[in-house]
Formats: structure tokens, C-alpha cells, sequence
């Protein structure tokens, strides 16, 4: 469910998730010490005039770490650097979002967002919004111990 505005239903709306490859390194006194690669999941929710996008900053099986039937702060598991919402055609604007994850049956998740624009390149115009949708993880778990 993609809801824009006056939570007015955006039409042909479509949830993708797939892979995206996180690399991170730590630095001291201006060295690299450590550096790291992993895959986790980027999510791009789509529809008519919108769409909303964000990356994972962790590793799949951090997920697993989300206790059974618990709603919680999903902002820490967030690349809050590579989330956009994307209006009619004009790209790149960065939403402020409060964003909950529930675990409930087994390694199936639900995700609510609501979102609001403090600016918009659209005349100045505000938006807001929500989001919701479910995914298993156990489909990206076995597809990605296949590729490791």
C-alpha cells in the first residue's frame, strides 16, 4: 500500500526488492584498517508520479536478530543516504520517515513508513505519505547463499 497526500491510493504500484552490495571501511589517523563487503537488499516501492527507495546498511542475517511479533525502530538498519522519493519526474528528494518493522511468522517481515518533504522541487510543494508492504526473507536468504 503506496498512499500520497491526502493518503490517496497511488495506482500501479509495484514492491521490488533485490541486491545491492554494501562495502564499508574504518579509518584511523587517515588509514584504512579494516574494509568490508556484503549483499543485502535495496527496496524501490513504485506507482504512478512516485516512487520511494532505500537500502539495508546491514547484513541479511541481522534481520534474524528482530524478535518474533515485536514492532520496531527500523531506522538503524537503513542506508538513510540512499533514500529518495521520487515526484512525477523530478528525482532525489529526501524524505524525513519514521519506519517499523513487525516479525511475525517465522522470517516474514511487514514494513510501515510514513513520510513527509520539508521541500520538493515540484513549486514548493509538501509531500506525505505512507507505505506498507511484506516480504519473506527466507527468498533472499537461499537465493543468497547460492551466489556466495
Amino acid at each position: 500500500m503506496f498512499k500520497i497526500a491526502k493518503l490517496e491510493n497511488v495506482k500501479n504500484e509495484v514492491v521490488s526488492i533485490d541486491y545491492a552490495t554494501q562495502e564499508q571501511s574504518n579509518y584511523e589517523n587517515g588509514k584504512k584498517v579494516s574494509h568490508e563487503s556484503f549483499r543485502t537488499l535495496t527496496f524501490d516501492i513504485s506507482g504512478d508520479d512516485y516512487s520511494f527507495s532505500f537500502d539495508l546498511n546491514c547484513r541479511l542475517e541481522e534481520l534474524l536478530k528482530i524478535p518474533m511479533n515485536e514492532t520496531i525502530d527500523f531506522n538503524k538498519y537503513i542506508f538513510h543516504s540512499e533514500t529518495w522519493l521520487n515526484i512525477k519526474g523530478q528525482n532525489g528528494v529526501e524524505p524525513q520517515m519514521d519506519i517499523k518493522i513487525t516479525r511475525y511468522l517465522k522470517n516474514k517481515f511487514i514494513i510501515f513508513l510514513t513520510f513527509y518533504t520539508e521541500y520538493s522541487y515540484d513549486d514548493d510543494n509538501d509531500y506525505s505519505g505512507m507505505i506498507e508492504f511484506t516480504f519473506n526473507l527466507d527468498d533472499y536468504l537461499k537465493a543468497d547463499d547460492k551466489n556466495e
